[in-house]
């Protein structure tokens, strides 16, 4: 074989071997999908390398300034993990396998940086696939994992927003303990998918607001969106889109560039990329990236959509 031949086709072997989510991996932020597929893949395999801390983990995206601001892990625990405690960050979690127990808020022990010796007080609350929770910065909190059991979740880690908030008029009043902190479970979220599916509006659409903690207004919202048909184009300035799809299933036109564009939204996107999303997928979209949910005829797509800040500095 000639060598211009042999190394176009060592060039077209590698390309096939980087997956898009490896692709969306390099600074600046990018759209970044994980199927479920992808994440039962990724659990077993960090299931098999548990180091002497009960734990293995794995970086999924990682971005912003500092390093890490902005930053996805996936993580897998056999056995309880160490209180930590995060003065500039919050977490949203996305329980993907197992169960346990999170002890959250009281007085961190022994503090030393992001973590301690053990929480005085505190609340319990009982995890298990497909509960979504929010935990705020600087309070402490810790997974308790029963014996020979595991638990496998998705950490969300971004920057705590510290200048005032301003929360809307129609937030929900949250009765959590600790302040801030918020959890909904997956049966909890199952019945909210059923009555959004009774009050579907003209464009096809019915949500709820779960949350809204005001940093800016409306910015750090979690929203709980039912979808029978296409929704419109959207684009946003200063915000990220987490997405948890809930049920159902479509498709994400994302990319390309925004038509017509007025504040948030556009008449169409030109342009863009296809990606088949369903229940227990996971998606980032970044702060100016034109996105649209498409639904097929007799179907539908729910997820828990969770809007934070972009910092652009």
């Amino acid at each position: 074989m000639p060598v211009r031949v042999l190394m176009l086709a060592v060039v077209l072997t590698l390309a096939l071997q980087v997956t898009p989510v490896q692709a969306f991996q390099t600074p600046p932020a990018r759209f970044a999908l994980w199927s479920t597929v992808d994440l039962i893949r990724r659990d077993e395999a960090l299931s098999m390398r548990v180091g002497p801390d009960g734990s293995a983990r794995e970086t999924l995206l990682d971005y912003g300034d500092p390093p890490g601001a902005y930053r996805f892990r996936m993580i897998h625990r056999d056995s309880d993990g160490a209180p930590e405690i995060h003065a500039d960050g919050l977490d949203v979690v996305f329980i993907k396998s197992g169960a346990a127990t999170l002890l959250v808020g009281g007085e961190m022990i022994d503090r030393s940086g992001n973590t301690g010796s053990g929480i005085r007080g505190g609340t319990r609350y009982e995890l298990s696939r497909g509960d979504v929770i929010h935990i705020p910065a600087d309070t402490p909190h810790r997974y308790l994992v029963p014996e020979r059991g595991h638990i496998t979740y998705v950490l969300v880690r971004v920057p705590a927003f510290l200048d005032d908030p301003v929360v809307l008029d129609n937030a929900p009043v949250l009765r959590f303990d600790p302040p801030g902190f918020a959890m909904w479970k997956t049966f909890d979220l199952q019945e909210r998918d059923a009555a959004l599916s009774t009050r579907v509006g003209p464009d096809h659409s019915a949500r709820e607001t779960l949350a809204d903690y005001g940093n800016p207004a409306g910015a750090h919202r979690f929203r709980f969106i039912h979808r029978d048909a296409d929704g419109i184009p959207e684009i946003h300035s200063g915000v990220i889109d987490l997405v948890y799809i809930q049920s159902g299933k479509g498709t994400l036109l994302v990319g390309g560039e925004i038509l017509d564009r007025r504040g948030d939204m556009g008449s169409g996107i030109n342009g863009g990329m296809r990606y088949p999303v369903g229940a227990g997928d996971l998606l980032h979209i970044p702060r100016e990236t034109p996105h649209r949910y498409l639904v097929e005829e007799g179907g539908h797509v729910t997820y828990v959509l969770v809007r934070l800040p972009a910092f652009l500095d």
